[in-house]
């Protein structure tokens, strides 16, 4: 197969020549392709298919934004880890890809749009030779969003994105109009300094588009539990995360603990505590290890991210400084 850069006006029409000038990484290895891409998108469990693997992957900043191309080559299963701090909108330029989550099935092509924020149990199935367009938008953009469509009376309750949503023809069209705008401030690009505010319209913008265009069964929300039975759920799933906080949870298993769905679980954690629950559940662990690197400064920095379920040292040495103002190493030393 010849490089991305053949695609790059695609099926959507975009001209994507800035994204395509030169690759982060071009592998025919499956180990590699995995822990390049954990790092860069998310962590997540690829099943590869018979077929080469001829992986191409590229990326661009755009302000708050990040935008990435990607192939695989062969057919390749993804089953992504529950992610909360982002949505990704993955948009194929060629071939297909298959998502399901909550019972449903939604097929892609060239010129259609997926929001992906999964839950559990969320998976995909890039088939052989697909090429994607992925946008990376911050949560922080889309929750802003969120706030303002629920007073304004267009959204009820506590909304929370499905795990896999899908614009179509023709709404997918005028989408790709704000894409193929904001190709414009990859680096090197035409957009300048002078047009920074088009770039903030725009991180307002393409939220904005996405949540004004679910379909109704998208935007259906739970009816919130009383306050006391709230306390007594809440209470439960803490018991249950301290108590299990060095084991691998689920989104699922924390649900039943609290004897709630899954997004009653988000509903809750985000009301109490402010955070998801797996943001939650990450910094009680992220305690936990501080205070095992506080008692033992003898102990193997990696061996106190694995006992307390950090798999990825470069990601637990990220969220730790960010909660603690210091590297785990710094801990140790004091």
């Amino acid at each position: 197969m010849g490089m991305m850069s053949e695609t790059s006006l695609g099926n959507a029409g975009l001209d994507l020549s800035l994204m395509f000038r030169k690759p982060v990484f071009v592998s025919r290895s499956a180990q590699e392709t995995q822990s390049r891409l954990a790092l860069a998108l998310a962590d997540h469990e690829l099943n590869w298919q018979p077929g080469s693997v001829d992986t191409e992957f590229y990326h661009g900043p755009v302000g708050r934004m990040e935008l990435y191309a990607l192939r695989y080559g062969a057919e390749v299963e993804i089953r992504p880890q529950p992610f909360d701090d982002f949505v990704l909108v993955q948009m194929p330029l060629r071939g297909s890809a298959t998502f399901h989550a909550g019972g449903k099935q939604h097929r892609v092509g060239a010129g259609e749009v997926v929001i992906l924020a999964p839950e559990e149990n969320t998976s995909m199935v890039w088939h052989q030779g697909c090429e994607q367009l992925i946008l990376r938008l911050p949560n922080a953009l889309v929750s802003q969003t969120i706030t303002q469509l629920a007073d304004e009376g267009n959204l009820t309750g506590d909304f929370r994105l499905p795990a896999v949503s899908t614009l179509q023809r023709p709404i997918a069209n005028r989408w790709f109009g704000l894409v193929a705008e904001l190709l414009q401030f990859l680096p090197g690009g035409t957009g300048s300094v002078m047009q920074s505010r088009w770039l903030k319209h725009l991180e307002e913008c393409l939220p904005l588009f996405l949540l004004s265009h679910l379909t109704p069964s998208d935007t259906r929300v739970e009816r919130s539990p009383p306050p006391r039975m709230c306390a007594r759920q809440l209470q439960k799933i803490d018991v249950f995360m301290r108590e299990h906080v060095s084991q691998s949870i689920t989104l699922t298993a924390l649900a039943a603990a609290g004897g709630v769905s899954v997004r009653s679980l988000n509903t809750l954690c985000r009301r109490e505590y402010g955070q998801s629950p797996m943001e939650r559940l990450r910094a009680l662990r992220l305690d936990a290890a501080r205070e095992c690197l506080l008692l033992n400064t003898h102990l193997s920095i990696t061996q106190v991210a694995l006992d307390h379920g950090f798999s990825h040292m470069g990601r637990f040495a990220s969220y730790y400084q960010q909660r603690f103002g210091e590297l785990p190493k710094a801990t140790t030393l004091a």
